[in-house]
């Protein structure tokens, strides 16, 4: 039996548009360089210092280039899938060499930075998990100097918990751009097909509802005044497809986006927003 052609030409145009979407964000880092440094007097306030000294600080902890590179963090629970996507945009599966590690416990011990897959400019930085004993949610903001960072995505494997809002809140109210992840789309529907007995395209729906739901609740509860932050579900294999420029196949895209939305998006404009033709 044939393939139809509108079928070959479908799947051709899907996979010239996965590696299209991440080669406008690779294209940024590497064609542009930062005009100025992420940290700002407001956010450096929040880890009560100077911008100065919070240039400094993060470089003496952490080698952390707050001029001509780009940082973006990857902070949230412990376990939520935040070291699968850093290596996802690394375009690499998590038993790769040079992969950040992951496992059933806490592997995170100090913050770890991957660059971008072909942009070596933009860092990834997989930091500890937040409200652990080695890290408390109510100094999670300044011991991990997260005023030096371009962006910040806040990472939930399920539902976003109040320490996830702590730090969303001092985030907010140091002007530090913050994205909601919900990571494991993949898995959250192939379980609902199981369990519901429901089509894969319903499940992404239902799920894409539930975790917009879960958040303006938690939100709203968190007192934000009716403000809500960008969120993504996404997957990190997925992402780890888009990445490398392959086409996902069966596997059921959410968030993960191009240049023009989704996390991908969200990132591309965030870096945009200090980039000149030359860092002196």
């Amino acid at each position: 039996m044939g393939i139809a052609l509108s079928t070959v030409t479908a799947v051709a145009s899907a996979a010239v548009a996965v590696v299209s979407s991440v080669k406008g964000l690779v294209d940024l880092f590497r064609n542009e360089t930062p005009e100025h440094p992420a940290v700002t007097d407001r956010g450096a306030g929040g880890a009560g210092l100077t911008k100065e000294q919070a240039i400094q600080e993060a470089r003496r902890r952490f080698n952390l280039d707050t001029a001509c590179k780009w940082n973006f963090a990857m902070i949230g629970q412990t376990k939520a899938g935040k070291s699968s996507l850093v290596n996802a945009f690394q375009g690499m599966k998590d038993n790769d060499p040079g992969a950040a590690k992951v496992g059933v416990t806490e592997t995170t011990f100090e913050p770890q930075a991957f660059s971008v897959r072909g942009a070596s400019n933009c860092f990834i930085w997989d930091l500890p998990g937040a409200n652990t004993p080695n890290n408390p949610a109510e100094t999670y903001f300044k011991d991990k100097l997260l005023c030096a960072f371009d962006g910040l995505l806040l990472v939930s494997g399920d539902t976003f918990l109040e320490s996830d809002l702590e730090v969303l809140k001092q985030a907010q109210h140091y002007g530090i751009p913050v994205a909601l992840v919900r990571t494991k789309s993949d898995m959250h529907i192939y379980n609902m097909v199981y369990s519901e007995a429901i089509e894969p395209e319903a499940a992404e729906r239902k799920l894409r509802i539930e975790a917009r739901s879960n958040m303006e609740k938690n939100v709203n509860r968190a007192g934000f005044g009716g403000w809500f932050p960008s969120l993504f579900v996404v997957s990190s294999r997925v992402m780890y497809r888009k990445v490398i420029g392959q086409a996902i196949g069966s596997m059921q895209e959410m968030d993960e986006g191009s240049t023009n939305n989704g996390l991908i998006g969200w990132i591309y404009t965030e870096a945009k927003k200090r980039t000149q033709k030359q860092c002196q």
